[in-house]
Formats: structure tokens, C-alpha cells, sequence
């Protein structure tokens, strides 16, 4: 890192050598990987020094390397079946399950108004982690190339990988509509509510199926905290 001190330096190279063991590839590029820990809200992030393009890039590798394995592992599955699939293992929970198995936070290089109080593991943003997993992809791709990179994403999604064939691909508020429609309870209704920027999750809904409230959600914007309320009510319905 250019203007640190050697001792500094030798210390940063101690903490990413402990991220490259867990992730489990070793950079010849050592700036790619700060790159990618590095989110635009940190003091030393300039234009070229931040984790967004990395993570544009990354995001590609993984839909690709996802794509890739649902088409050779499930031949007779039709293409609306693999790009749910997909969607599933892709979204921001399967890159904050991979964040947390990688500890990721811990590593951020962040503004300190992202912090959550003096913790140096967590962050406010479950968004900025799951896009920092993107940003990783990415670095390794542009330092070891689409195989290393193909390697990487098949070992850290191995566990969503290996359930995906069982899971209900179908997003929670398409799921509750069908269930409901199904038994002629009609269409399940939102009311979201703002509760301004600055707030980590920034949205609530409730879900209420024919006048009754039946789930609570929260989220970094109205289509999660929908989602979270619909799969709350869904899973009270079918408890029930």
C-alpha cells in the first residue's frame, strides 16, 4: 500500500494473507484484492481504488459459473426452472451466506460512518458485504483467470449448490400469491413504510391475506422487505 509504513504494510499483508487462506486462492496481484475490500466510503478510495468495477465484474464470473453448473447438472430441467435457480443462488443472502463463511466484514476497508459503533467486523450495509463477495470474484478472475475464478465460486456456493435441486425457486411473494389464489383467499396485500435514508434497512411491509396480518418485513429496499413479509405470512400459512 503506497505511504504506509513497513510495519504498516507488514500488517496488512498478515490480514490479507489470512483472507486468501479462507477464500482459498493466494493473489500474485496483491492491489486487486485491496481493491476489492475497499468501498468507496473509505478515506483512501479514489476513482480507480474502489471495489465497483470489481464487483461489475465479478457479478458477471458468478452468473456465469452458476449458469454454467445448473446447465450441465440438470439436463432436463427447462430454462425457466434454471433461471430461478439461478436467481436463488445469486441473490444478496447466498453472497452474504458465502461473506459470513468467509468473514468477510472483517476485512472492509469502509468509511467509519458504515461501521456499526467501534465493531471492526460488521458493517451496516448487508449490501456492501454481499457486493464486496462480487468484487473478490472479480479480482480473482482478472489476477488468475476464469478457471482459478470457476473453482472459487463452485467451492464457496457448495453447500447452496448442493440443495438447490430441492429448493422452491419461485420468489416468497409469488409463492404466498399462488397459495392463496389456490384456495381462493384472493390476492395478499402490502403496506410499506419509509423510514428515510440513512437507516440501514430503510423499508418495513406487512402482509396482511384477507384483513389479517400475517407477516412482518424489513429491508434495504421495498422489494426485500416485501419479500421478507410474504415469506413470514407463507410460512404461517402453511404451519398453519
Amino acid at each position: 500500500m503506497t505511504g504506509a509504513s513497513p510495519k504498516a504494510d507488514d500488517a496488512l499483508q498478515d490480514t490479507l494473507q489470512r483472507l486468501q487462506s479462507r477464500i482459498g486462492y493466494h493473489f500474485s496481484d496483491r492491489q486487486l484484492l485491496e481493491r476489492a475490500l475497499t468501498h468507496r466510503s473509505a478515506q483512501k478510495a479514489t476513482q480507480s481504488m474502489h471495489m465497483e468495477r470489481l464487483e461489475f465484474l465479478g457479478d458477471a464470473v458468478l452468473g456465469l459459473v452458476i449458469s454454467q453448473y445448473l446447465h450441465d447438472h440438470y439436463p432436463d430441467r427447462p430454462e425457466g426452472d434454471l433461471s430461478r435457480m439461478r436467481s436463488v443462488l445469486v441473490r444478496k443472502q447466498g453472497l452474504q451466506s458465502v461473506a459470513r463463511a468467509w468473514r468477510l466484514a472483517r476485512y472492509l476497508c469502509v468509511g467509519e460512518g458504515e461501521r456499526i459503533g467501534a465493531a471492526r467486523d460488521s458493517v451496516k450495509s448487508p449490501s456492501i458485504v454481499a457486493n464486496a463477495v462480487e468484487a473478490v470474484i472479480g479480482a480473482v478472475f482478472e489476477d488468475g483467470g476464469w478457471e482459478v475464478a470457476r473453482r472459487l465460486v463452485i467451492c464457496a456456493w457448495q453447500a447452496q449448490l448442493a440443495d438447490i435441486g430441492d429448493v422452491d425457486a419461485r420468489d416468497a411473494k409469488s409463492r404466498l400469491q399462488e397459495w392463496t389464489q389456490a384456495r381462493g383467499q384472493g390476492l395478499p396485500d402490502y403496506l410499506l413504510r419509509d423510514l428515510g435514508a440513512g437507516v440501514a434497512l430503510r423499508f418495513e411491509a406487512e402482509c396482511r391475506v384477507n384483513g389479517t396480518l400475517l407477516g412482518r418485513g424489513a429491508g434495504e429496499r421495498k422489494k426485500q422487505a416485501e419479500s421478507a413479509a410474504a415469506e413470514q405470512a407463507y410460512r404461517k400459512l402453511t404451519d398453519e
